[in-house]
């Protein structure tokens, strides 16, 4: 499904922010408008067009930053939790 396409389903704001995106040449700049995937197949999740949405490169670029810091937090914790029980704490 293409930004076009999504654009006339979902209308022109961001999924995440609501605010109005960037539809204009040229692309990649934090206000230009991108395809975010709600389900990662990174995480395990099938990519499917029902879970498409239109968001600002900003929005989409942060979400996944976040997300990432997420998961190395997560790891860390895992990680530290194993090596304490190692020790016996």
């Amino acid at each position: 499904m293409s930004v076009q396409a999504l654009r006339s389903t979902f209308g022109p704001n961001c999924h995440w922010c609501k605010l109005p995106m960037d539809f204009d040449a040229p692309h990649g700049r934090p206000e230009s408008a991108t395809i975010e995937h709600l389900n990662d197949a990174t995480l395990g999740s099938v990519r499917k067009q029902q879970h498409r949405r239109l968001a600002h490169a900003a929005c989409n670029q942060a979400r996944n930053a976040f997300r990432l810091q997420a998961e190395r937090g997560f790891a860390q914790w895992i990680e530290d939790r194993v090596r304490a029980a190692r020790a016996g704490l």
